[in-house]
């Protein structure tokens, strides 16, 4: 005889899962260094902590202990953005091959960033022991276990209708790209509720089709974003390097990456005020 699936079973799968992945990644990047395994398990804990909100912000008070996630929060921010400098390199090596220019002193202004990061990784991460995950899972089944199901289901869904209607409603105040960045955040975090319902295939209404619907778009988002961070860190470069060639060079790049942000940034804004169906599931 099949256990029932309750939604709280559901959520502590979910958060289960992502605290074990947390771990993983984070002794793998702690042994070795691994830029990968430091996004991963920071990936981690951005679907921990958007459950952990959205849940929080469901009912009339917070469900969870106020600090029960503080470790992940502080080693999530001790790995620092050295993926976002990576992807950067990368989209830099891009133009470099499209435009056949070179961008040396740009490139080495992110290598330094991440060197620098690097060392401020060791100094701020910190060991996590396998009974402190332990403690934090029995958190989080004492927090869930005197809730009702049903009540817990429908505050989720109401909480999460609201936050999508909400969104619906700042599509048409999107006109920067700060708060564009906002909405991506913000989008990105329901997605990962819709995530942990669909993959526990406990809500029919959660179909592939919807599930993918937002994770596909939640990627044309961080397309645009990756575009909005290089843009951004050549501002950067202006403001903090007095390296003639470098700021040359920043500028030369800047002038290659302006239209194309423009372009997604556009067709994004074109595409969310459209299409309806972005916020309903």
């Amino acid at each position: 005889m099949f256990e029932e699936n309750t939604i709280r079973k559901v959520i502590q799968g979910y958060l289960y899962r992502n605290l074990e992945l947390f771990q993983i990644n984070l002794d793998n990047a702690q042994k070795v260094f691994n830029p990968d395994a430091i996004h991963d398990y920071r990936v981690a804990v951005k679907r921990i902590r958007s459950i952990v909100s959205a849940i929080d912000r469901s009912g009339e008070k917070p469900v969870f202990p106020e600090n029960m996630i503080l470790p992940l929060r502080l080693m999530f921010k001790a790995g620092g953005t050295m993926r976002d400098d990576q992807v950067q390199i990368g989209l830099v090596e891009d133009f470099e091959k499209q435009q056949n220019m070179p961008f040396p002193l740009v490139k080495e202004f992110y290598y330094q960033r991440i060197n620098e990061q690097r060392d401020e990784f060791y100094v701020k991460s910190f060991d996590i022991e396998p009974a402190e995950i332990v403690q934090i899972k029995s958190l989080i089944d004492a927090s869930l276990e005197p809730m009702d199901d049903k009540e817990l289901e429908t505050a989720i869904q109401n909480w999460f209708l609201e936050s999508m209607q909400k969104l619906r409603r700042k599509r048409y105040d999107l006109e920067k790209p700060e708060r564009l960045h906002r909405f991506r955040t913000r989008y990105k975090q329901n997605g990962y509720v819709v995530e942990m319902i669909y993959q526990a295939n406990y809500d029919r209404r959660i179909t592939k089709k919807s599930y993918s619907k937002m994770k596909d778009f939640g990627q044309e988002l961080g397309n645009w974003h990756d575009y909005y961070q290089l843009r951004s860190k050549t501002a950067f470069i202006f403001n903090e390097s007095r390296n003639v060639k470098l700021l040359e060079e920043a500028f030369e790049l800047r002038k290659l990456v302006t239209p194309i942000h423009d372009r997604l940034f556009q067709e994004i804004l074109h595409h969310i005020k459209r299409d309806d169906n972005l916020f309903t599931i």
